[in-house]
This record gives C-alpha cells, sequence and structure tokens, in this order.
C-alpha cells in the first residue's frame, strides 16, 4: 500500500512543480493540465526509471502534508476558495519546525520526534490541531492530522505521525513564501 500511497504523492508533487512553473507563463488551468500530464506520464509510464524512483528515495515519505498543500495551492489557484496561512502564523511554524529538525538531530538535549510512536501524544497533538483548526476557521491543518493519524494507524508507511504530518520541504516552501509576501508577490 505505501508504495502506491508513494507514487500518488509523486505524482501530485510533481503536477505541483510543473504548476508553479508553468504558471509564470500560461493560464493556472492550462498549468494544472500540463501538471497533472507530466505527473502521469512520470508515475504511470516512467515509475521503473531511476527519475521517479530518486525523487521517492529523496523526498519519501511524503505523508499527508506535502500532497495537501500541493493540491490545495493548485486548487486555489483554479479559483476555489482557500483560506490563506497568515504571514504570522508562518513565521511561527518555521521556527517552531526548525527547532523541531534541529532537535530531533541532537541538537538539544530534548527529542520530540519520538512523541510521534506513542498514540496518547499523537492524539493530544490531534486534537490540539483540531482545536486550531476550529478557533481559526481552517480545516486545512485538521484535515492533514486526521488523515496523517488514520495513515499512521493503518501502518500506510512510517511508524511515527509526525512523518505523516511534517516535510523537511516545507521549511524552503516556507521561506519562499515569506519572501514573496515581503516582495510584495
Amino acid at each position: 500500500m505505501s508504495g502506491i500511497l508513494a507514487n500518488i504523492a509523486l505524482g501530485i508533487v510533481l503536477a505541483w512543480v510543473v504548476f508553479a512553473l508553468a504558471g509564470w507563463v500560461v493560464a493556472p488551468w492550462v498549468a494544472v493540465g500540463l501538471g497533472a500530464v507530466v505527473a502521469l506520464a512520470v508515475v504511470a509510464v516512467a515509475r521503473d526509471t531511476l527519475m521517479p524512483g530518486g525523487l521517492v528515495a529523496v523526498l519519501a515519505p511524503f505523508g499527508a502534508m506535502l500532497p495537501a498543500l500541493a493540491l490545495r495551492h493548485m486548487g486555489g489557484g483554479l479559483g476555489l476558495p482557500v483560506v490563506p496561512f497568515g504571514t504570522f502564523e508562518i513565521v511561527v511554524f518555521l521556527g517552531l519546525y526548525v527547532a523541531f529538525l534541529a532537535a530531533s538531530m541532537g541538537v538539544f538535549p530534548v527529542d520530540p520526534y519520538r512523541l510521534g510512536y506513542a498514540p496518547v501524544p499523537v492524539g493530544v497533538m490531534v486534537l490540539a490541531i483540531c482545536l486550531y483548526g476550529a478557533l481559526t476557521g481552517n480545516p486545512f491543518l485538521p484535515l492533514v492530522a486526521v488523515l496523517g493519524q488514520v495513515a499512521w494507524v493503518m501502518g500506510w508507511g512510517s511508524s511515527n505521525w509526525f512523518d505523516y504530518v511534517l516535510h523537511v520541504m516545507m521549511v524552503p516552501v516556507a521561506v519562499i513564501v515569506l519572501v514573496q509576501r515581503a516582495l510584495g508577490g
């Protein structure tokens, strides 16, 4: 099951990259279509070749967050209603996530990544994220947290919940968004 999910996630992320690049020169609906065609070609036709296998090796586990962000961004590009993240939210996330990554790599004497293996801390974190989503009126994060928990409980990949709801690629994505906002884009 995890191989199928990894291929689906890879396809979504590839479609997102093509959408983002093509969106500079073509209409959003054309960029989404082009992204879908490229993603399907790579994942369906060339999935046993070096390029998709290498991308899965580098980017996996994709989890729920990265594909969800990609679908959210493409949907917003097509005019679907998307509640944007505030600049303050992104700055706080970026600071906390970089600290989380550093702590998980042994820079600090505490390892928060360990909490992702245990049902009670995961349940508390999911409930906290759902509460945050209810208070802010943004269902995106609770949806990702719950989807990540479902995948974690079902054993569809990693044995750590954080691998489903976070991805290291979120750091450059957050930085790019912040730079674009600072430049007025």
